[in-house]
């Protein structure tokens, strides 16, 4: 379930862009498993042979095959025992097809893959942890209560929808816009229902050191604005997903099946409207995106044009108005919004707020409904079976009580040695770094020297923050699951108020994140690189593993990568202190533009699966970081003598090994500013030389790459 205030598009942009894998999806959607690095998190597979078809789902046997130069490797169905490997070929399926073989997507899970394991084996220590009895204090007792509640079915049966009917017919006693107003701005209600625009308090563009109120648009129902202009099976499969899944809750609220239906349609009425005016996942990945969305403003002039909106009212009933800065990310969706907000349109008005309040309650009612949206995904996304109860449960108290229960786990697991480790690790990793920035032919010296200062002032967080948010205000004893999710809900609310205007507090690295997640940032807004506690294992990182292995996973892929957002695309445009500040000379930045004009155009070249390209704008900034990365690894291995390069990328390709439904594979290609991971290893092992002579690579083979066309960024 969707925290109101705190899921910004903002944390999504900034964040997901450095974040290792990570995937931001529309608010609605399949509740896979953990987030996996290099895997899309609440992906889906069946989507229908046409798009006309997607809603009553079919078989996907077929889809994906093809592809140029290589194959779709992460689709299981495309490898096979008699498909033919070569390091020369197909670098990633030639080191992974024994794996993608023995290995099977589990039920619950749209993808796998060894991130997708290691996070397993996390799980599966803080699901031992919340059955622990012996463990004392307000967190443990906290997430334990919490997973009681999620895990007690019959009370969940007995309960039904019956707490939430009395707020459902409020939206269905409304009959005017003015009626919509009360709702929406009243004290009792603002936090429950859907109010059109999203606002937090987040650290500033221009002064990342303090915060304050961020608005923005919405996400969509079919997960991206554009869907909504030229619907493609990706919008199908969201639209088919969620319209049968508010067909089955409405009727549970007593609406009829066919009125259920127009209900839903209705709100995608509205949404095609304000659609236009909603940034789409393109707009998003754009070179100007940042600048674009940095529009601070008195809240008087944030508001000043609306006359019918009342988001000043909102506002203050939630609390978020003072005297300091807004950023308004989108004002043209604001204007729109105002336009749109008429009794004119108060049916569809009406009908949006009724699907999104019903569907934001679909996994936390009864068992039934659970097992609906599990039969809906399966449909739909292609997944197999569900979660067991107990994965399921976790994934809920890490969802709903993430400081809770990364506490509990670090008072656990927590290993000062190993965190120590990894910030030396770090600390090699920039130095070499240093050497690649120096040794730069392209850059000024103004511009590198800049780039370097700003490398030196890199902070480095390892493992795990020492503070975490205040969990005090939380008490859910005697609660139903409903109600404790609504205490839980206004207390992170609260706490987000009490940042408005306040400094940013560096010490808490991890908020709006777990470090139980097999994850790794950077973090643009305080230049830091970020490596978490969930990806401290096997087979990332072991207290035995060889130079080689140690260099292609920590060197190349952790935290060479995430160095490297520093100065991609997206991170160059924030200054060493973490501001978003321009510091290259008009010379340096053509340059450096041409650069990923060169990556973009071979990546628009290569063709992902069936007839879907890469878009290479789209997903420049991680394949930089990636190749960047290596080459970092790379500068690091030419020191050591002996060094088994055969070990060393064979290593980095494992790293790499995932295996996706085909709907997770056409939702990251689509949504996703990563890579599909057998790109991820293929393409940047293709820039470097020290691969071809490992493997004899020839011109005339598919991993070769002419040295003209090979790309370097730094």
């Amino acid at each position: 379930m969707k925290k109101k205030t705190i899921s910004l598009l903002l944390s999504i942009c900034i964040m997901a862009i450095a974040i290792t894998g990570c995937s931001a999806k529309g608010e609605f959607g399949p509740s896979d498993a953990d987030s996996s690095a290099g895997a899309s998190e609440q992906s889906s597979d069946t989507a229908a042979q046409e798009a006309s078809t997607a809603q009553e789902g079919t078989d996907d046997t077929g889809k994906g095959t093809g592809g140029t130069p290589w194959i779709d490797s992460d689709i299981k169905e495309n490898v096979t025992a008699d498909t033919k490997t070569d390091p020369k070929d197909d670098f990633c399926l030639y080191v992974n097809k024994d794996w993608i073989l023995e290995n099977n997507i589990p039920d619950g899970y749209s993808s796998w893959s060894h991130y997708a394991e290691r996070s397993l084996e996390v799980k599966k220590q803080c699901i031992e942890l919340l059955k622990d009895a012996s463990l004392t204090g307000h967190d443990a007792e906290l997430v334990q209560t919490f997973n009681k509640l999620v895990l007690d079915w019959d009370s969940r049966n007995k309960l039904g929808v019956s707490e939430l009917t009395d707020k459902y017919n409020k939206i269905a006693e409304a009959q005017s816009i003015d009626d919509i107003t009360g709702l929406i701005t009243d004290k009792d209600n603002v936090n429950e229902y859907y109010d059109f625009v999203n606002y937090a308090a987040f650290p500033g563009l221009n002064d990342s050191k303090k915060y304050i109120v961020w608005i923005e648009n919405p996400g969509v129902i079919l997960t991206d604005s554009a869907e909504y202009a030229n619907r493609t099976e990706l919008g199908d499969m969201y639209y088919g997903y969620n319209k049968d899944l508010f067909t089955y809750m409405a009727q549970k609220f007593g609406m009829t099946e066919d009125a259920a239906g127009e209900c839903f349609d209705k709100a995608i009425n509205l949404e095609t409207k304000l659609a236009t005016k909603i940034y789409t996942s393109n707009d998003q990945y754009s070179a100007d995106y940042v600048e674009k969305i940095n529009n601070e403003m008195s809240l008087n002039d944030a508001v000043s044009k609306m006359k019918n909106f009342p988001l000043k009212d909102i506002l203050t009933s939630t609390g978020y108005v003072y005297d300091g800065a807004y950023l308004n990310t989108n004002p043209d969706y604001l204007a729109l919004l105002d336009e749109v907000y008429t009794q004119e349109n108060v049916e569809d008005i009406k009908a949006l707020l009724t699907v999104k309040f019903v569907l934001k309650y679909s996994n936390i009612t009864d068992k039934d409904t659970y097992d609906k949206v599990n039969e809906l995904e399966n449909t739909y996304f292609g997944t197999t079976g569900a979660l067991s109860d107990e994965e399921m449960a976790y994934k809920f108290v890490k969802e709903e009580l993430p400081d809770s229960m990364q506490m509990v786990y670090i008072d656990k697991y927590g290993s000062e040695e190993q965190r120590q480790k990894m910030t030396e690790l770090c600390k090699e990793v920039i130095d070499t770094y240093r050497e690649l920035l120096s040794e730069n032919e392209w850059a000024s010296d103004e511009v590198k020297n800049y780039a370097i200062e700003k490398l030196d002032k890199i902070t480095i967080n390892s493992a795990y923050p020492d503070k975490f948010n205040d969990t005090n205000g939380i008490n859910i004893d005697g609660c139903t699951l409903i109600e404790a999710d609504e205490r839980i809900m206004l207390n992170t609310i609260n706490e987000n108020k009490k940042l408005i205007g306040t400094k940013v507090d560096k010490e808490k690295w991890a908020q709006d994140m777990s470090v139980t997640d097999c994850n790794a940032f950077y973090n643009p807004l305080d230049n830091s690189i970020n490596m978490v506690i969930g990806m401290m294992g096997e087979p990332f990182f072991s207290s035995d593993m060889s130079t080689e292995e140690l260099y292609a996973s920590i060197g190349a892929f952790w935290v060479g990568h995430e160095i490297s957002h520093a100065f991609d695309r997206d991170g160059s445009q924030f200054d060493a202190e973490g501001n978003l500040k321009d510091w290259w000379t008009e010379e340096d930045k053509k340059e450096f533009q041409s650069r990923l004009d060169k990556m973009d155009s071979y990546l628009d070249t290569i063709v992902a699966f069936g007839d879907n390209h890469f878009v290479g704008s789209n997903i420049d900034g991680e394949m930089a970081a990636d190749i960047t990365g290596l080459q970092c690894a790379l500068r690091m291995a030419s020191k050591v003598e002996g060094f088994d390069y055969k070990k060393f990328f064979t290593k980095y390709a494992q790293m790499n090994a995932n295996i996706s439904t085909y709907s997770s594979e056409l939702d990251t290609l689509t949504q996703d500013p990563h890579p599909l991971d057998y790109s991820r290893c293929n393409i940047p092992v293709q820039q470097f030389e020290e691969f071809y002579e490992a493997f004899d690579v020839k011109e005339g083979d598919n991993m070769y790459l002419a040295p003209e066309d090979r790309i370097t960024v730094w």
